[in-house]
């Protein structure tokens, strides 16, 4: 189904709840170990948690964000494009306050691929573990492609 573009651009704005994510050392040892490597002393946690942590301190689940993005399936839905800004590293026993929202939104048109929407998200990620943040220790943003089928 072919969702109409202004409804789409409708959701740019939209603000996802947030909330916090505090990286535990069991889960960060059980990740490095999943991922055949080796903990770093200085409990820096696996660089995967730049993908799991957005998602999972937003307060949403990605089935909320296809539900937002009026995805037709699972299956239609591709990963677009990362882009990290990483002002430290995340670290174990910390916690996280997550906060984002929709950007953009850019409707394409292909001859093999039919109509496809293009939704940007941005996730800040700042460690509130002392108290208030004194900034972002990481900004995230997120292409995600919804397929609509043919023009």
């Amino acid at each position: 189904m072919i969702v109409p573009l202004e409804e789409m651009r409708g959701i740019i704005g939209h603000r996802f709840p947030g909330g916090t994510y505090r990286i535990e050392h069991w889960e960060n040892f059980l990740m490095h170990d999943v991922m055949l490597v080796e903990q770093s002393p200085d409990k820096i946690a696996h660089p995967l948690y730049f993908f799991h942590l957005p998602i999972a301190g937003l307060g949403v689940t990605i089935q909320d964000i296809f539900a937002l993005c009026r995805a037709d399936s699972p299956d239609a839905v591709r990963a677009g494009e990362y882009v990290w800004e990483i002002e430290r590293p995340l670290r174990e026993d910390r916690t996280y306050r997550v906060s984002g929202e929709i950007t953009d939104v850019v409707r394409k048109e292909g001859r093999r691929g039919g109509v496809m929407d293009l939704v940007t998200f941005v996730t800040e990620i700042s460690d509130v573990t002392d108290g208030e943040p004194g900034g972002p220790d990481a900004r995230i943003s997120n292409m995600w492609i919804f397929l609509r089928g043919a023009a």
